[in-house]
């Protein structure tokens, strides 16, 4: 019994350990945002020109940070200054009127479902009904919807009329592992934007030059696995369903 308490409170302890270092290295801008550029370019000149998409459609493979970047469009989307000035912009370094809620995840304008656990018509009429009112105190209500590909047919011919003429306060963001699922129907409503794994070289930069962790003990930069970067990557933004690799756990402990 001793042995298994000690073993639950070491698990505990690597467990809170993992979160901390979830929350330093999760972007909170999109300068942030590593191996996404062609991605910010592309809103930047967007919300530049006033040309902004009514729905968009996030890929990628688990953890190459869909939901992240989900949130940072709705905060990009939602920006104001502290007093009131101000437009959609992927330049927010100064944080705004609704930046923390919404990167929080509890803000009300900001509604976020994971279509894993929702698939059914009810949950998406519950959408649709709340998206005729407009926002409580951000400029647009966005709506996340994550594992889009989950939804059940029904639920996705509910959502084609509202993405065909959706109000002009409403904005979606869908992210999905596996787009194929997706209706072309829907597809095509959507601006489309493929998140990349991203190298071990700039990986390993962010990691090493990043102002965030304590010094690391190793004179060298950490040992990841070329094979698989993403995993890695997820390592520093998820509260670590994937662990580190050894030399990486100690090189930042």
């Amino acid at each position: 019994m001793a042995e298994a308490g000690e073993t639950a409170k070491s698990t505990g302890q690597k467990d809170a350990g993992h979160a901390a270092l979830a929350r330093k290295y999760r972007p909170r801008t999109f300068s942030e945002l590593i191996g996404q550029q062609a991605m910010v370019q592309t809103l930047k000149n967007a919300f530049a020109a006033d040309r902004i998409a009514q729905a968009y459609m996030l890929t990628g493979v688990r953890g190459v940070g869909k939901t992240t970047t989900a949130r940072l469009i709705a905060r990009g989307l939602n920006y104001e200054t502290k007093d009131g000035a101000g437009g959609p912009t992927v330049d927010f370094d100064e944080e705004g009127e609704h930046c923390r809620a919404i990167l929080e995840g509890r803000h009300l304008d900001v509604i976020e479902m994971d279509a894993a656990s929702h698939t059914g018509i009810d949950d998406i009429r519950e959408i649709i009904d709340s998206a005729h009112y407009k926002p409580n105190t951000a400029r647009y209500k966005v709506y996340i919807i994550d594992e889009v590909h989950m939804l059940s047919r029904q639920a996705f011919n509910g959502l084609l009329k509202t993405l065909e003429e959706p109000p002009a306060h409403v904005k979606f963001i869908f992210a999905t592992t596996e787009v194929r699922k997706v209706p072309v129907t829907v597809l095509s409503r959507c601006q489309r934007f493929d998140l990349k794994r991203i190298e071990i070289e700039p990986l390993v930069e962010h990691l090493t030059t990043s102002p965030k962790p304590r010094t690391p003990r190793s004179s060298g930069p950490p040992s990841i696995s070329s094979r698989n970067p993403p995993k890695a990557r997820c390592a520093t933004r998820s509260p670590f369903s994937i662990a580190p690799s050894p030399s990486l756990a100690a090189a930042w402990t």
